[in-house]
């Protein structure tokens, strides 16, 4: 019984962090649990206690790509049709990363498209454009080039950075987002990781 419960502890452990309550069955019995609380169970005469904890840092893989992110935010997907999925983590400040996966096409000749789309209402609003596009080098040594966006308007500035990455017929876009030019040290943290462990497969 006691291996049982050990498997049991280490399914639940790989759960995503969409779920917010669990519930646990040992033999007969059936346990509504939380995570990050203590439980206690008599196996055989013995008390045993237990808790169910999430990692630090969870890692989202689809079929085409996988990263990492803390466990305090939680990853918004969306079916946006025609085989394009997206996949969102912001703060609250507004800073964060869209990653949107492509499964019928290449997306990348789709970069200056979504980059005009992005910044077209704060340029007609009034912001400056300065484009800062450079090439980044990601964690399997493959270089990519990032189309970066950086708009000021008197003492606020907006940056959007966007890459893809296409294959025959599937790839990736992502899009960065940091909504004040000195970056919080929680909004780099967020950025950062995601680069810092993007592998497409």
């Amino acid at each position: 019984m006691n291996r049982h419960l050990f498997l049991i502890l280490m399914f639940l452990s790989t759960f995503s962090s969409y779920a917010q309550d669990y519930t646990i069955s040992i033999g007969e019995e059936v346990l509504d649990i939380e995570l990050e609380r203590e439980y206690s169970i008599n196996i055989n005469g013995e008390e045993v206690k237990f808790n169910v904890r999430t990692k630090d840092t969870l890692t989202l893989e689809s079929e085409i790509f996988s990263f990492s992110y803390p466990k305090d935010y939680k990853i918004s997907r969306i079916d946006l049709g025609d085989g394009v999925f997206q996949f969102m983590v912001i703060n609250g400040e507004g800073s964060g990363y869209m990653i949107q996966e492509y499964t019928n096409m290449s997306p990348s000749m789709l970069n200056e498209i979504m980059l005009n789309e992005l910044t077209k209402e704060s340029i007609n609003y009034g912001f400056k454009l300065e484009r800062q596009d450079y090439v980044k080098k990601l964690n399997d040594g493959m270089e990519v080039n990032v189309d970066k966006a950086v708009l000021t308007y008197k003492d606020e500035t907006n940056i959007y950075e966007i890459m893809s990455i296409g294959k025959k017929d599937e790839g990736i876009m992502v899009i960065t987002m940091s909504m004040d030019a000195n970056l919080s040290a929680e909004g780099q943290k967020l950025i950062s990781m995601m680069w810092d462990s993007l592998t497409l497969k």
